[in-house]
Parts: structure tokens; C-alpha cells; sequence
């Protein structure tokens, strides 16, 4: 019996990755830019590794090369400019070596141009800054007609004009104080103390050690002045505006440069990303001479379309094969889940424990409404599932965030229905529960967990049997304890397990007892026995068997008591809010105040910890007590090529 029987027998299959189509393609290499093109706007094909790597690779290493580093200075350029894309850059069929060779013209030029004005750029900052440190030492000569040459030429004295670390200038002084030696300085800046020294000519050979102990710098700007003292000032300034002018004549020069290939840039690093993400993809085929060898699959419901598409493509398709979920070519085959869009985010969960196998179940749907009914028990309260449906509805409006809007909406809702099913509302009981209170009647709340293991363990089974239908495996069905026995021991189990508590007839209790028995040999001795007959016995088979006899009722045992912390954990939420309400009658009792701020507070402590804790132990239940019992984990996931 395969898929195709069971939907005649109205088993719904919506619960499975989305069957896939293999092909393996081939194109020449003067189309292979077209080709990449419509596979990549496509965004449907999924590239795997070519099976058969003994033809020629493809030889584009030193290109890669290049055009990461021409992609590396692009971003820098990018960044430098804040060059920001006005919308979506179209892309086409790029040649690799055409991209690389224009990518390493354009940047060589730019950066050349850039470099000569960036370079006078840091020059002119130099002499600003020496005229700034220049003018600082002529505020401590008198103002006079006196020319400059003179106080530096003079035949008496030595005047040198610069600056010292501020961290020598006690030292300096403490060294000078005893000489034949004049020091005027100005204040420290930036850490440095401008100063200007006349020393006596005596003084002038000793004076040069001295200097260089203390890092004195000398400033050739000021030593090179020429005229009156008068007039230097006026000079300086003059000379530093037309710094600041040829400056912003620069910068206004660079930054136009960059407006002027805002589009050219952005359309380049297009087209060298197009080519990387390119030889990524001519990484996975085989070549040949002149010809691309491309393995890859397609979801089967898309392939006519895309065969429309590509008709005038000089594509062509060597091999295609619809993949059968019992096939040996299943256990290679990508997963595509496909889920309602409302279950959706709830992938996320199920990509949190692994990749569902191709030729297995997608359990997003069933862990979506199983996680929800989860939720609901263990966090029921009106009042908190409200405060969580305001949350996702926060949330949506958030864009970064809208795709999480969905856990708070969806379980607030179900917080907020067994909330009103067990009569809670902030840990208060304002109104009389349309079920029973799980705080008044504990061991009602407990035999519901037990139902709720019992259903869930069971689902497991029922899922892991539609699997092995699947698949084909007809061993496993009849005879494993994960199979067909295995179903009916558990539920012979649990039948005879109510029976004995309900005291039911003692024919009844034999019959459970007998379809135990038998459905238990067939599990410790079924595959054996079958092994036997048909190959010769095998012990380790034996062994083996029993070992999954043994452990099948302690793990049902354990599976379904687990659900008892379900329990306890709606129990611990009821006696968690009534003591937040009893602590803030206190507080108002003692201060007269903070009962309502402590309500607030100590309820979004709730909401947030514990339902943090109860959203853990949901998935705990799901990953351990559900998956366990069906969930195979596939190699990959299907990520179709496409230009991000």
C-alpha cells in the first residue's frame, strides 16, 4: 500500500514534505550566464553536488579570487560614500572574466583619483595644523615691527619655536630653571604644550640634549617665517583660510566623484555578487570540454511551469525522475515543507529538533495545534492569554519582528480559552469555570494529563505507522515494536490498565490480557522468527528483538506519565498568581501603597518567566513524548538558488 492507496482511503496527506522531481540539466558554456540568470529569477531550483566529479572542474578559481577582493573594496567605497540603493537593482547574464576585468579597471582608476585627493587631503591637514600650532607660539612674542629673522638669527640667542608632551613639561622646566634660558608656553592641547626657548649661545650645544630627553619637536613652519611680527599673524590666517577653501573645494571634489558612480558602483558589486554566487553554483556541477552538467531538483507541482518558461532556453534536461518517498534516492531528496500559511512559523520549532526526512512526516501542523492545547493547560488564564494576544498583535506591527507576532497571538489564544474553561482570570476566580478549577480539583487536573500522555503517545504511533505505510517497509510495520505490535501492546495496555480500575469482567480483562501477550512475542520474537525462516536464525537478531521488547513498555510507561508535569505546572501557575495577590495585600496593609504596582509588576514576571518555562516543557513534551515515536531527520533543506 503507498501514498496513493491511502488518500483512497481519505487519509489526508498535507502532513508531508512537498514531493520533488530530480533532473539532471546540461547547457553549453556560452549559455551558462542565461541559464544561471533564469534559474536564479526563477528561485525554485535547488543545486546539489553533482553525483560524478570525475569530469573536468571548472578552472574559475583565480577569477573568485579577484572578485572577492574587488567585492571587499567595493564595500569599502560603498561604506565611505554611504551610497544606499533607491530600490532593487535589476540583474542579468554576466561573463565572469568580463565582470572581473571591468570591476579591476573601474577600481583601479577610482581609487587612483581618490587616492591623489584623500592624499592632498592629509597634507593640507598637516600645514593646517602646524599653521594653528605656529599661531599659538607667535602669541607669546610682543607684538612689533621687529622681523622674525632677528629673534632667530640673532647672535646672542637661539630661539627655537615647537612643542613638548605634556607629561615632560614639569621635567623640562625643573631641568631649564638653572640655566641661561628663557621658556614661554601656552596651555596644553591635545597633549602637547606649545612653547618657545631662547637660550643664551653658551647654553646652545648642552640645550639640544636636554631637548631631545623631553621629545621637544621642533616646528619648521615657525623656524621658515619671514617678516615682521606685525604682519605674520594676518599672514597665517590668510594662508590657513586658503587651507580651509582648498579643503572644501576637496571634499565637495570627492564627494561628487562618488555621486557621479553611485549607479555604476551599485550596478558592479550587482554583477560581482551575480558572478560569486555564480561560481558557487558552477562549484556543484560536472564539465565537460564545452558543455555544464547540472543535478538538481524542482518541486513537482512547479515543473511544467517552469519547463514553459525555460522552452527557449538551450537547456537541456538528460534524465528526470518523479522521487518516491520509498525509493533509495528519498534519503538524498531536499525537504520542502509546504504548510498553511497560518502554520507557518511553527517550522520554526520543528527546524529547531532537525530537517524532517523527505520520505517521512512534516510534523508542523500537528506540533502546532498539539503545542497550542499544550500551552493552554499548563499557562490557563483569561486575563495573562489576553495580556499575549495583545503582545502578537504588537508584534505585527513591529516588520522586523511580524513574522514572531504569530507564538504569542496563537497561544494567548489558547491561554485565554482554558483560562475561561478553568475559571482563572489574574489568579483570581471572578466567575464560575465552564469545566472544573484545576486548583480545586488536583486530581481531576492530573487524570486529564494522563488522557492528554495517553493521546499524544498514541498519535505518535498512529503517524510512525502511516511512515512505515509510506515507505514501503513492511517489516518494520508488522513486527517492531515502533510498528503495528507495538500500537496494539500500548493500547491493549491502557486497556486493561482501566479495566482492572474499573473493575470490568473477567472475560474482558482475559482478552486485553491474551491480545497483550501475543502483540508482546510478536515484538520480543517477530522479526527473528521471520529471519529465521527465510535466512537461518540469527541470535543477534534475537537479542536485539528482546532488547526492544524490554524497553518498549518502560518507554510508553514514562511517555505517558511525563504528561503529569502538566499538571503540575497548571497548578504551580494557579498558586504562583495567588501569592503575587497575597503579597501585594501586604504591601498595601503595611505602606498603604505599591499593591497595584506589585500586581502589575508580579503578573509581567509571570507572563514573561513562566511562560517562558512552560513555552520550554511544551517543547520538551513535543521533542521527547511526540517525535521520538515517528520523526526521521532528513539530510538537507530545499534552498533554491536565487540572488538575495
Amino acid at each position: 500500500m503507498m501514498e496513493s492507496d491511502l488518500k483512497k482511503y481519505g487519509v489526508s496527506f498535507m502532513w508531508v514534505p512537498e514531493p520533488m522531481t530530480q533532473f539532471l540539466l546540461a547547457t553549453t558554456d556560452k549559455d551558462l550566464p542565461v541559464v544561471f540568470e533564469f534559474i536564479s529569477k526563477e528561485c525554485k531550483f535547488h543545486i546539489v553536488e553533482f553525483s560524478h566529479r570525475y569530469l573536468q572542474e571548472p578552472g574559475y578559481k583565480e577569477i573568485y579570487i579577484r572578485l572577492e577582493d574587488y567585492n571587499r573594496k567595493l564595500k569599502d567605497i560603498i561604506e565611505y560614500f554611504n551610497i544606499k540603493s533607491a530600490g532593487e537593482i535589476p540583474f542579468n547574464a554576466v561573463e565572469l572574466s568580463e565582470v572581473a576585468d571591468k570591476a579591476g579597471t573601474f577600481l583601479s582608476e577610482f581609487q587612483k583619483k581618490l587616492g591623489e585627493k584623500q592624499d592632498r587631503l592629509e597634507v593640507l591637514k598637516k600645514e593646517e595644523f602646524e599653521l594653528n600650532l605656529a599661531s599659538e607660539l607667535l602669541t607669546l612674542l610682543p607684538e612689533s615691527d621687529i622681523n622674525i629673522e632677528e629673534l632667530h638669527n640673532s647672535k646672542f640667542l637661539r630661539m627655537l619655536g615647537g612643542t613638548i608632551p605634556s607629561s615632560e613639561q614639569e621635567n623640562f622646566l625643573e631641568i631649564v630653571k638653572d640655566r641661561d634660558v628663557l621658556v614661554f608656553r601656552r596651555k596644553s592641547q591635545n597633549g602637547f604644550v606649545p612653547v618657545i626657548i631662547f637660550a643664551s649661545f653658551l647654553e646652545r650645544e648642552s640645550l639640544g640634549k636636554v631637548l631631545e630627553a623631553v621629545s621637544f619637536r621642533q616646528l619648521e613652519l615657525f623656524s621658515r617665517l619671514e617678516g615682521p611680527l606685525l604682519s605674520l599673524k594676518d599672514k597665517i590666517e590668510s594662508k590657513f583660510w586658503e587651507i580651509k577653501e582648498e579643503r572644501t573645494s576637496l571634499q565637495s571634489s570627492i564627494k561628487k566623484m562618488g555621486r557621479n558612480v553611485e549607479g555604476e558602483i551599485l550596478k558592479l558589486e550587482k554583477d560581482i555578487q551575480v558572478s560569486m554566487l555564480e561560481l558557487d553554483w558552477v562549484a556543484k556541477t560536472a564539465r565537460s570540454e564545452k558543455v555544464f552538467f547540472i543535478s538538481t531538483y524542482l518541486p513537482s507541482r512547479l515543473v511544467s511551469e517552469v519547463k514553459r518558461k525555460g522552452e527557449n532556453l538551450e537547456l537541456y534536461i538528460l534524465s528526470e525522475e518523479n522521487i518516491k518517498r520509498n525509493s533509495e534516492e528519498a534519503d538524498k531528496t531536499p525537504t520542502k515543507l509546504n504548510n498553511p500559511l497560518i502554520f507557518r512559523p511553527f517550522e520554526l520549532l520543528v527546524k529547531s529538533y532537525g530537517i524532517p526526512s523527505y520520505r517521512g512526516i512534516d510534523p508542523t501542523v500537528p506540533t502546532a495545534l498539539s503545542f497550542m492545547f499544550l500551552f493552554g493547560i499548563m499557562f490557563g488564564d483569561l486575563g495573562h492569554g489576553l495580556v499575549l494576544i495583545l503582545a502578537g498583535v504588537g508584534l505585527y506591527f513591529i516588520r522586523l519582528l511580524r513574522k514572531f507576532a504569530v507564538f504569542p497571538l496563537a497561544l494567548g489564544i489558547s491561554s485565554a480559552i482554558f483560562g475561561t474553561f478553568f475559571g482563572e482570570f489574574f489568579g483570581t476566580h471572578p466567575f464560575e469555570p465552564l469545566w472544573f478549577s484545576p486548583f480545586s480539583d488536583p486530581e481531576k487536573a492530573m487524570l486529564l494529563a494522563v488522557y492528554l500522555g495517553i493521546i499524544v503517545v498514541t498519535f505518535g504511533f498512529v503517524l510512525r505507522l502511516i511512515e512505515y505505510i509510506m515507505e514501503g517497509d513492511y517489516n518494520k510495520l508488522f513486527f517492531s515494536g515502533h510498528g503495528l505490535p507495538g500500537f496494539i501492546f500500548y493500547v491493549s495496555s491502557i486497556a486493561l490498565a482501566f479495566s482492572v480500575i474499573n473493575g470490568n469482567s473477567g472475560k474482558i480483562v482475559m482478552v486485553e490480557s491474551m491480545v497483550l501477550v501475543i502483540s508482546a512475542l510478536v515484538v520480543a520474537i517477530g522479526i527473528p522468527l521471520k529471519e529465521a525462516v527465510n535466512k537461518g536464525f540469527d541470535s543477534n537478531k534475537l537479542l536485539l528483538s528482546l532488547g526492544d521488547f524490554i524497553h518498549l513498555p518502560l518507554a510508553m510507561i514514562s511517555n505517558t506519565l511525563s504528561f503529569v508535569r502538566v499538571a503540575a505546572f497548571n497548578i504551580g501557575h494557579v498558586i504562583l498568581t495567588m501569592s503575587i495577590i497575597e503579597i501585594a495585600a501586604v504591601f498595601g496593609k503595611m505602606i498603604g501603597v505599591g499593591n497595584y504596582t506589585t500586581l502589575i509588576f508580579g503578573n509581567i514576571i509571570i507572563i514573561v518567566l513562566e511562560g517562558m518555562i512552560v513555552f520550554v516543557q511544551g517543547l520538551r513534551l513535543e521533542y521527547y513524548e511526540l517525535y521520538s515515536r515517528f520523526f526521521e531527520k532528513g539530510k538537507e533543506i530545499y534552498e533554491p538558488v536565487k540572488i538575495k
